[in-house]
């Protein structure tokens, strides 16, 4: 008790003027948008730096950013108005150069853009010599989620000063448009924004500096009952009532079901081939187990990929029961000499579902051997591999919790199963074709229906071991005002540049 009141004096005497953040378990990769290394996780910070075309907001509606309006021209060219008066953090002009200089560079091969996936339905940005606020942007195919794309992974860059310092340097001091600015980065310690005076929406942001503290993930709660931290976004579940004891009332709770699940990806060979073997996992994995020890209740069972409040989720499916009996009878008849070894690679916030899945997995005959890593060296490992290499790297099973920015089914299925997708260790021929018809689909209610079949065929088909979607738990310092979490479940853009400070 007695520190949290000295951490409230504090952060009087600071004039209340630095929100820090418990985000980060280890060192990120990069905090450039343009960077070869895609770190989801990295965006908290990302999307405070940069702004993009559109912007979906805490409820996932599309709201214009340095966009102010939009229209489909035909089934593949979309014409965008800019934001004018909008200047970079160096004083650089925006215009449509910077966009036409963003997308070009991210879609480039030879520039290995982490981003460069889901910026991929991009055939070409046309300017207007007339009209230097007004781009047209080409696809190579009609594309379902086309503007969802844009919100977090679109982030524009200034091609001046771009190519003034380089790629080493813009990536040592990012320039972007968005709310903060770039300050500094101790690395391994902490990264340090501080408020845009000039930003375009004069409403945010409303705290002066944003530092994010990089801290082991098992320190933060101690962290922020020392008063070193105001804001942990991912708070264990089984943690929630300790901070309340200790707090005594001088902390907050948000809680959000949130498009954000533990993702158990498949690499389909050897025995994983087999439907048969993938189906054993599934009915193997008691899911209650999950909800009631991973999260302690912050959690819902998944059927499938889809999540409740997502676009495309097939609301028809059940999760498999847990049936161990009807596992073990599937390796048998898939002829699998038990037991069977599998290696996973897991990031440590997900480490408790992965030891569970370790326990059930074992009382059907399958060993489950577990490679355990910050979430930043986990996505280098997985993601930042195949970028490199062109193939998957060399484990059965990744393990790892990932919200949905985009808020649309197409975008985990794409990201998780799609072949060409730097994350995906599957390659299903059918699903990317399935994939790619209801992604081309741009008519709303038939690139639902064509979504909610998707998430069928993946749980009838078991590409995934189904676990939890997460009831996000932050902690939040009194004195603190975070308005709301955001429906993607990802510390972006408005959660922190509406955050405010009540004293």
């Amino acid at each position: 008790m007695g520190l949290f009141f000295q951490a409230q004096a504090a952060l009087a005497q600071s004039g209340g003027n630095t929100l820090r953040v418990a985000y980060f378990s280890n060192d990120v990769p990069s905090i450039d948008p343009l960077s070869p290394a895609f770190d989801p996780d990295s965006y908290a910070v990302v999307t405070q730096i940069f702004d993009s075309l559109v912007f979906l907001d805490l409820d996932g509606k599309i709201r214009p950013g340095l966009a102010t309006g939009w229209r489909r021209t035909s089934d593949t060219s979309w014409e965008f108005t800019l934001r004018k008066g909008v200047q970079f953090h160096n004083g650089e002009r925006f215009d449509g150069r910077a966009v036409k200089f963003t997308y070009d560079f991210a879609l480039d091969p030879e520039n290995q853009a982490g981003n460069a996936w889901i910026l991929s339905s991009i055939a070409s940005v046309e300017l207007t010599p007339d009209d230097p606020f007004k781009v047209i942007i080409h696809t190579h195919f009609p594309d379902g989620m086309f503007l969802n794309r844009f919100s977090m992974f679109g982030s524009i860059c200034p091609p001046d000063y771009f190519r003034k310092v380089g790629r080493k340097g813009f990536a040592a001091h990012p320039v972007g448009t968005g709310p903060y600015r770039f300050s500094r980065w101790h690395h391994g310690r902490f990264i340090e924004l501080e408020r845009n005076h000039s930003y375009w929406d004069e409403s945010i942001p409303r705290i002066e500096r944003v530092r994010f503290e990089i801290l082991p993930q098992d320190q933060w709660l101690d962290a922020f009952l020392e008063g070193r931290v105001d804001f942990v976004p991912n708070l264990a579940g089984n943690q929630t009532t300790r901070l309340m004891k200790e707090s005594r009332g001088n902390a907050t709770i948000l809680k959000r079901l949130v498009l954000s699940g533990y993702w158990v990806l498949i690499r389909n060979e050897g025995p994983l081939a087999d439907l048969r073997v993938r189906k054993a996992l599934n009915y193997s994995l008691n899911k209650e187990a999950l909800v009631r020890f991973a999260d302690y209740g912050n959690a819902k069972a998944l059927a499938s990929l889809g999540k409740q409040g997502e676009f495309g989720a097939n609301p028809d499916l059940s999760p498999y029961p847990y049936e161990p009996e009807t596992a073990r009878r599937l390796l048998a008849e898939a002829a699998v000499a038990t037991p069977l070894t599998l290696t996973a690679i897991v990031a440590d916030i997900a480490l408790p579902v992965a030891k569970i899945m370790r326990h059930d997995f074992a009382h059907v005959g399958i060993n489950l051997k577990l490679q355990v890593a910050p979430r930043a060296e986990w996505a280098q490992q997985v993601v930042g591999h195949k970028i490199l290499h062109g193939h998957p790297p060399d484990y059965d099973l990744a393990i790892n919790l990932v919200d949905n920015p985009i808020h649309n089914l197409a975008f985990h299925a794409g990201l998780f199963l799609h072949s060409p997708s730097p994350w995906a260790l599957l390659v299903d021929p059918e699903f990317d074709a399935r994939y790619e018809e209801a992604l081309q689909t741009v008519q709303s209610d038939l690139h639902q229906a064509r979504l909610e079949e998707l998430d069928r065929y993946i749980h009838e088909n078991a590409l995934m071991v189904f676990t939890t979607q997460r009831v996000i738990t932050a902690a939040v310092r009194k004195g603190v005002v975070i308005p709301q979490f955001s429906l993607n479940g990802h510390v972006d853009y408005l959660v922190l540049s509406t955050a405010r400070m009540s004293q």
